[in-house]
């Protein structure tokens, strides 16, 4: 059976930039186990199914899936969700609330000839627990002595737990390099080490940031845009130095630069450019 499919470049200043995401149009009859199938057949960081909503006032429920599996919220396929489904209706302007796992979120999003931007409410910041960086440091290659002088690794959730870890430098930051062993043992004493993201970070300047974000459940275990990150990583900012807005660049180092701003003046607001790169249809058997 076909379903419509639509590929959505996220928080993408340019052509072939950002992360890109596949998102499977209405697949309400397609079983779990087929949808995680096919995630794991595309090998992004991320796929995304929409599927009719099951709580009042939601314009569609979400469902996102990494190689692993099924996650409960997800940045970039957040943005680029809507924005497929706005391509899809044919329309230039929208608005909607999603559902996901992790409850619902709000999103805009305004497109023009295929290109556009998007932004997303995310839900109220978590904090968790300060944490010692020592063994995910080494799981990328570096040492505690990097940390950032003042400000503490520690866990924060908008729907996802991320860990963020302060560094001093850019330069610092490109030298990282993913071990999975070490990393599945660095992670495991701290939570479920299949979904936590651990989220390098260094400034650059006043309100401009760089950041790396790496995760066993990801394909090629670097991600090269995590707005479930920014989010987080915004109302840390917030909490521990009245940094209101930012500007995140990631990716940089795998060849797919990526734009993220955050706004956390009010409400928890991630946003980015997204630009339509394909659409057709996708034959599933069910």
């Amino acid at each position: 059976m076909k379903f419509p499919i639509t590929w959505v470049e996220v928080f993408a200043q340019q052509p072939m930039t950002g992360s890109l995401l596949p998102v499977i149009h209405h697949v309400d009859q397609v079983e779990t186990q087929l949808l995680a199938k096919i995630a794991r057949r595309f090998l992004q960081a991320e796929t995304s199914f929409t599927v009719k909503a099951t709580r009042p006032n939601v314009d569609y429920r979400h469902r996102i899936f990494t190689v692993h599996g099924e996650i409960p919220f997800a940045g970039h396929p957040s943005l680029g969700c809507a924005a497929a489904v706005t391509h899809l209706k044919g329309v230039s302007e929208s608005s909607y609330v999603q559902q996901t796992l992790s409850g619902t979120q709000q999103l805009q999003i305004r497109l023009h000839d295929r290109e556009g931007h998007a932004s997303m409410v995310q839900n109220n910041a978590e904090f968790g627990q300060v944490v010692s960086a020592d063994a995910i440091l080494k799981a990328v290659g570096l040492t505690e002595s990097v940390l950032h002088p003042t400000l503490k690794p520690q866990t924060v959730s908008t729907g996802l737990p991320v860990i963020i870890v302060p560094i001093d430098s850019i330069e610092t930051l490109s030298e990282a390099k993913l071990d999975r062993a070490d990393m599945y043992q660095a992670l495991q004493p701290i939570g479920d080490a299949w979904t936590l993201n651990v989220y390098l970070v260094a400034q650059t300047m006043s309100g401009h940031w760089r950041a790396r974000s790496f995760a066993l459940d990801l394909g090629g275990g670097e991600d090269p845009a995590t707005g479930s990150a920014a989010g987080p990583f915004g109302a840390y900012l917030k909490h521990h130095l009245g940094v209101e807005k930012i500007q995140i660049d990631q990716g940089i180092e795998m060849g797919m630069p990526s734009r993220l701003f955050v706004d956390v003046s009010n409400d928890i607001i991630v946003s980015g450019q997204v630009r339509i790169v394909g659409d057709g249809y996708y034959d599933i058997p069910v």
